[in-house]
């Protein structure tokens, strides 16, 4: 794994978690993991996960 693999798995599994367990804005938890475009941050994980960071809250509220 090269050290940018490595940082984006580890901003994914933190805004993941963020994402989850908090209330905080996406622009809140783009910031969080480094980003301080939230447009940017909202492509990059999507481009990783696969659906939006706001889909992925939602998902993650309704499983629970």
């Amino acid at each position: 794994m090269t050290p940018k693999q490595y940082l984006s798995n580890l901003r994914i599994r933190k805004a993941k978690e963020l994402l989850t367990e908090t209330n905080d804005p996406v622009c809140i938890v783009a910031s969080s993991v480094g980003f301080a475009d939230p447009l940017a941050f909202s492509k990059f994980f999507r481009r990783i996960v696969g659906i939006p960071p706001t889909e992925y809250r939602l998902q993650r509220r309704q499983q629970t």
